[in-house]
């Protein structure tokens, strides 16, 4: 942390610090109105940014605690613009930069911090004011400030907090000043800047007004040694030349590590060098920490929790059980009326990060456990909706539990429903939105899951704005399944306008661009995903970053094998598989594509046996949707391999069973199979009938490859009907479906139809076109053979 070889001396204090002497010289530079008129907007969101304690970012690391230097950076890049009066208006925010410097600069002693001080009291109007109109006099030209408004309020703080310091306290925090300014001498200098160096006086002066800090320092030493006079006692001298004094607000740093925990629970975010430097120093036996104020700071748990956190993220087990002890010892030390709880829930969590799902049980039992023999519903209702969340992709351990005696989760929602209701707005919604999930995944009614989701939607307008952002995620998934891509953009959109968190908004805009691919904006919806990925930086948001990069992945696999790169997209799947995923419904996804490439790499036995290893396991059983799909992909095998039969039984009855749950998406997948295996078994007129029924609920789900096949189908009952204008009508769309798509296989498999259409009909036009496309087919497929194109 330090640029010499001083000590590093934290200075604790409970609001003050030089940088919010900063904030109170540029407030003051606003009421002179001596911020360009076009820059006050953006100057004033710089201040209130820094006021709450917002954290900078730049290219290498976030900046927590800012120095003098920070925030003239923060302000130079107000002055960014493309105007045509750029040139003026960088010499307005230069202007702007050295009035701050100067301001703090030009402080030469501590006698001049007090007078520099005592000058805000000019701008703050009094708390009884009450506005009456008045003739404009030369005063009027400074704004004032209301002590209400938050600028008031931070300058009457700051100033109040001030006043109340001790001499020595004074001294004190004015060499934290000295070393906070250091950072931006260069700049200062280099800008024209005089740095003001006032010589030690020959004779004393008693009136003036600039004594230097070495003239403070030998009035205190003397005050010191009066004092030791008086008491009879030595007085030990709490500032010494060696020492580099880094004043931190106690408040200030309260709130970083809230947001350090809340970014690393949730993200993954690494902790800032800075915020760890602190915390060590904080921490260790010989703390080289002084405060003021009384300040004492009692949250030393924090920053052992936040060391469990990075443990955890590292995979370093015994590092995570280790930091995780020390939180708990500080707790219990701090007598926390709910560490038993938490102590339990972080365990659990614990052993669920290293996949000991058994003892993650074991510890949330007891933390039941606990919570009903204290009679503690807040704790119990936030342990029951962790384990629910746990518990609902893991139906295997409700045989090894003991807390519900009929190991059904259905209890356990309705218990955790019935709780949450008093307890949390935000518990209560999430309550429901577990019941939509359970509901759809047990394979109730389209009415019963949408009973759910609506009820939480409407709980969550009336709580936290993350709670209705989280309530409209679930329900665009639902309308997604529904096979209503209308309403699932709806809420996606809703659900990303709602919210101004970049890292709530990234999941939300990963799941648009995957509807964008899916619906056959394909490139469209790659691209926006490869832009997002190169928008993250990974140094600062890595959990984000590689999130967004294996969802990047995953489109990169779907793209691949449309294109019929089948090589690179194993290699792909190889190395996903090697990753550690923890969510769910992405290892489904990832299970889906590896079958996949197996089908296209004509492995049909070795696609069959993952099919039916995943049928055969107990998550299937519990997850309706996930069971569906896998029996359309054997249907699939079943066709390439040309067993019909089996292909015909097993599709009616994933139809008839997707028609009850209310899965249109999964149902139009499963007819445009039964269609196909119709038409290889040589049923036309059947199939023609059944087109004719389902297309306009198929082109109503919006997704253009199924409706594409769809009309290949439909092309090939016209050809067997002799309709030739209709087969050239419907190949045509097909083929212009497949090209937005980028399906290669697909376009190759429609040219070479045409061209059976062509040769049939002895059309030579139609035979030309067709044997061009094949060829500049033929062409592209030689470029992506060193992608893996078969």
């Amino acid at each position: 942390m330090a640029s010499d070889n001083r000590d590093v001396q934290l200075l604790l204090t409970e609001d003050l610090s030089p940088h919010k002497f900063a904030l109170l010289f540029l407030i003051q530079l606003y009421c002179h109105h001596q911020i360009p008129q076009s820059k006050v907007t953006a100057v004033l969101t710089v201040l209130i940014n820094l006021i709450d304690n917002k954290p900078t970012e730049d290219d290498e690391e976030i900046t927590i605690l800012p120095s003098l230097q920070d925030v003239v950076d923060a302000l130079g890049h107000v002055g960014k613009s493309n105007s045509t009066e750029k040139d003026k208006e960088d010499e307005d925010i230069l202007r702007l930069q050295m009035s701050i410097l100067k301001s703090l600069w030009d402080i030469t002693s501590v006698k001049q911090v007090d007078n520099d001080l005592l000058s805000f009291n000019d701008i703050l109007e009094p708390a009884s004011t009450i506005y009456t109109p008045k003739e404009a006099t030369e005063t009027d030209k400074i704004k004032k400030i209301s002590s209400r408004s938050l600028l008031g309020s931070f300058i009457y703080k700051v100033t109040s907090a001030f006043h109340l310091l001790k001499f020595d306290e004074i001294f004190l925090l004015y060499e934290a000043l000295v070393e906070y300014r250091e950072p931006s001498r260069q700049f200062y200098l280099d800008h024209g800047g005089i740095i003001l160096e006032t010589p030690i006086s020959d004779s004393i002066d008693g009136d003036s007004d600039t004594n230097n800090t070495n003239t403070d320092s030998q009035l205190y030493d003397t005050l010191n040694q009066q004092l030791a006079e008086i008491m009879d006692t030595e007085v030990p001298n709490t500032c010494t030349a060696s020492s580099k004094y880094f004043a931190i607000p106690k408040h200030d740093l309260q709130v970083l590590l809230e947001r350090q925990i809340h970014l690393l629970e949730t993200y993954g975010t690494p902790t800032p060098k800075m915020l760890k430097d602190i915390m060590i120093l904080m921490t260790s036996p010989d703390s080289n920490t002084t405060s003021i104020q009384n300040a004492n700071f009692n949250n030393s748990a924090s920053y052992y929790y936040i060391r469990y956190l990075e443990h955890l993220h590292a995979c370093n087990y015994n590092g995570a059980f280790e930091s995780l002890h020390q939180y708990f010892d500080y707790m219990v030390s701090s007598n926390s009326k709910y560490f038993y709880h938490f102590a339990l829930i972080s365990k659990a969590s614990l052993h669920e990060f290293f996949g000991e799902d058994e003892k993650a049980i074991d510890s949330i039992e007891e933390a039941i456990s606990v919570a009903r023999e204290h009679k503690d519903n807040s704790a119990l209702t936030y342990i029951l909706s962790w384990l629910f969340n746990f518990m609902k992709n893991k139906p295997d351990l409700w045989h090894k539990q003991s807390f519900f005696n009929n190991n059904d989760e259905t209890q356990l929602l309705n218990f955790l429903i019935e709780k949450s209701k008093s307890v949390s707005l935000s518990l209560y919604s999430m309550s429901y939105n577990f019941e939509t999930l359970q509901r759809m995944n047990s394979g109730s009614t389209m009415n019963n899951y949408l009973e759910s989701i609506i009820k939480s939607l409407y709980i969550s307008i009336h709580d936290k704005v993350s709670t209705f952002t989280r309530s409209s995620e679930t329900m665009a998934m639902v309308w997604s399944r529904i096979g209503n891509i209308q309403l699932s953009n709806i809420y996606t959109e809703i659900a990303i306008e709602s919210t101004n968190d970049k890292r709530t908004k990234i999941p939300i805009l990963i799941r648009l661009n995957f509807l964008k691919f899916y619906k056959g904006e394909t490139e469209i919806g790659f691209k926006n995903l490869c832009k997002l990925k190169q928008d993250i930086n990974s140094k600062q948001d890595y959990s984000l970053y590689k999130s967004v990069h294996i969802r990047w992945i995953i489109l990169l696999i779907q793209l691949n094998l449309l294109k019929g790169r089948f090589r690179i997209s194993k290699e792909l799947v190889e190395i996903l598989g090697d990753s550690e995923i923890k969510d769910v419904e992405l290892k489904h996804e990832l299970y889906l594509l590896r079958i996949e490439v197996e089908i296209n790499l004509g492995n049909y036995a070795t696609a069959l046996q993952l099919i039916c290893d995943k049928l055969d396991s107990e998550l299937v059983s519990s997850n309706i949707y996930l069971s569906i799909k896998l029996n359309l992909i054997k249907c699939k095998v079943f066709n390439y391999s040309e067993n019909y039969s089996q292909s015909i039984i097993l599709l009616i009855q994933q139809i008839q069973l997707s028609k009850k749950i209310g899965f249109i998406t999964l149902m139009a997948e499963g007819f445009e199979l039964f269609i196909s295996t119709l038409n290889h078994l040589g049923y036309y007129e059947d199939s023609y009938e059944l087109l004719h029924q389902v297309m306009p609920m198929i082109i109503s789900i919006g997704n253009k490859l199924l409706v594409s096949q769809c009309y290949f189908e439909l092309a090939k009952v016209y050809y067997h009907k002799n309709l030739i204008s209709k087969v050239l009508q419907f190949l045509n769309l097909s083929i212009l479906g497949f090209k937005d798509c980028c399906h290669l296989i697909k376009l190759k498999q429609a040219f070479e139809f045409e061209l059976q259409v062509a040769q049939a009909q002895g059309d030579e036009q139609l035979l030309h076109h067709a044997t061009e496309s094949l060829a500049k087919l033929q062409a592209r497929s030689v470029q992506e053979n060193d992608y893996g194109y078969v």
